[in-house]
């Protein structure tokens, strides 16, 4: 009897040892499979590999696209600040002084090994946006990254100098580029509230080019109330070198800019086209 349990006891060992190794085998297999699978899809895609780039802080990587598409953002920077937003699959870089004008928006789309510029569109003062010059070539991370390594310490210290700015949307910026087309072309009767801004704010600046004020520091504060009637208001710096000025205007149902009339039941036609500033 015993013998027989015995036996029947080895039995059990042997197959269980036998299941153990087959187990073992197969768990085998299917890590060299896997590992097999995973090289052969980092050949097609070298993408599934690490990628360096994508794995530093947002700030250092707008820092390093930068650099590439604005020579003001090579470290160390001086005077200026680059603001930066993500919105949808794009990224937009604005490198600022803080003061005057010309300093472009910059549109640009990543991808998996290459950052690609798009466009850019600057602000020009009186002359409203304009185009921008930027190199389409697109940017390669590899070589950003090799970049950093080579100055590590130079860029991150220079990453103060880097800061989102959630206004800096897409869609803002499209509306900024589609106002470098032929004003001509704007329908007046449809204007965003930006556009409307924009055409009272070239009209005062025009019309204080020569002015007393233009000896003076002062800022335009353009608001629209809720009938879309405008309310340009020039702000002197000093009240002791000049008062503020303030200017109504408003568009009529022919898309006319027009200014009331002190002391008269009439509104002066100021310009019946987009952007008109020549009448002053």
């Amino acid at each position: 009897m015993k013998k027989g349990m015995t036996i029947l006891l080895c039995v059990l060992l042997s197959v269980t040892a036998t299941i153990a190794i087959l187990f073992f085998v197969g768990m085998l297999d299917n890590t060299e499979e896997n590992q097999t699978q995973i090289s052969k899809n980092e050949q097609k895609n070298p993408q599934l590999a690490e990628n360096k780039f994508d794995q530093l802080p947002d700030e250092l990587q707008v820092l390093l696209i930068a650099t590439a598409i604005d020579e003001r953002s090579i470290p160390p920077i001086n005077g200026v600040t680059i603001y930066y937003n993500e919105d949808s699959d794009y990224t937009l870089i604005n490198v600022h002084s803080g003061a005057g004008v010309g300093h472009p928006i910059y549109l640009l789309t990543k991808k998996e090994n290459v950052i690609t510029p798009i466009k850019s569109v600057v602000y020009q003062g009186v002359d409203g946006y304009e185009k921008a010059e930027i190199k389409t070539n697109p940017i390669s991370k590899d070589e950003l990254y090799a970049q950093y390594i080579a100055d590590k310490d130079l860029y991150d210290t220079a990453l103060e100098k880097t800061e989102q700015n959630l206004d800096l949307t897409l869609a803002d910026f499209n509306e900024k580029y589609a106002s470098t087309y032929s004003d001509n072309t704007i329908d007046t009767t449809k204007l965003s509230e930006e556009q409307v801004k924009k055409w009272v704010n070239a009209i005062m600046q025009n019309r204080f080019e020569n002015h007393v004020l233009k000896e003076f520091p002062y800022t335009i504060s353009i608001s629209l109330d809720e009938n879309r009637h405008v309310k340009a208001q020039i702000n002197a710096a000093n009240s002791e070198d000049a008062g503020d000025s303030v200017g109504y205007f408003k568009i009529n149902d022919k898309g006319q800019l027009v200014e009331p009339v002190l002391g008269a039941d009439y509104d002066e036609v100021i310009a019946t086209e987009y952007m008109q500033v020549e009448n002053f």
